[in-house]
């Protein structure tokens, strides 16, 4: 695990609530993804997503799927994602960053040296989507040759059971997607519960994604997740764009960022 990643540990342990944000590669080109993720690092995320563009994300909701529309024209293979990669590390050196990916997307060349690509270029971890658990034991040699964690997530739906399996796996922080197809499956004092029963089985900060679109919404997902994890209000910023929209992108994460301080030392 990367030094970032332990930091992000100690960060979590400490109640200090993470940020994550995550952005399209090539949304809307590939030209604006190195300022986009420069704009979230100057803002105070914690961590970077990049996410892999694909022509068929069902694990994503509408927003980030006409992101990934965009960006599929932009024809990207896994050198310009390592190359995206070096790049933000040689100017964030202190930011997390993970790329994201459906498995389709890394079948299409020997998996080996993607991993090796990635972990040379400074990516601390790799989150495939729809990577089962049960059939993920080539992908996790892959993983642990290279030196570079595989995210693990859970949801709404997972047992306990599973989720101690999960959790025994994990080597980062692991995502909870309180959604389905962009759907909310569990809120409120439910998602509290479920979040404070998962805590107790793992010490990797658990992150939740729940179609957060405000500071006041993150704020709330932090008071019972160690992180928060914001995707698609970014995604529809960028879809307007505009002459103003690297300002309006910096305002949105640094308010993002400040009231998620605001819950810092609680509990």
């Amino acid at each position: 695990m990367s030094e970032r990643l332990t930091m992000l540990e100690e960060r979590a342990s400490a109640r200090r609530p993470l940020l994550m944000v995550a952005l399209v590669a090539g949304d809307p080109h590939l030209d604006a993804t190195l300022d986009y993720m420069g704009i979230l690092a100057e803002a105070g995320v914690d961590k970077v997503e990049l996410i892999v563009p694909f022509s068929e994300p069902a694990y994503h909701g509408a927003v980030l799927q006409r992101a990934m529309a965009r960006a599929v024209n932009e024809h990207l293979d896994w050198a310009q994602i390592e190359e995206i990669a070096a790049e933000f590390r040689r100017s964030y050196p202190s930011v997390a960053l993970v790329v994201s990916s459906y498995l389709n997307r890394l079948m299409v060349a020997p998996m080996g040296p993607i991993f090796e690509g990635l972990q040379a270029a400074g990516v601390d971890a790799l989150w495939i989507y729809d990577l089962p658990m049960e059939e993920s034991a080539e992908v996790e040699s892959y993983s642990e040759a290279a030196g570079l964690p595989l995210v693990r997530a859970v949801s709404a739906t997972t047992s306990l059971e599973r989720f101690r399996e999960i959790a025994r796996r994990a080597q980062a922080p692991i995502i909870w997607t309180g959604h389905s197809g962009g759907e909310l499956t569990l809120t409120g004092e439910a998602f509290e519960e479920r979040l404070r029963t998962f805590g107790e089985y793992t010490r990797r900060p658990i992150v939740a994604s729940m179609g957060v679109t405000t500071g006041a919404e993150a704020q709330a997902v932090v008071q019972a997740a160690d992180g928060v994890l914001v995707g698609s209000s970014v995604a529809w910023l960028l879809e307007g764009r505009g002459p103003d929209v690297k300002e309006r992108l910096r305002r949105h994460v640094v308010e993002l960022r400040s009231r998620v301080d605001e819950v810092a030392g609680q509990g």
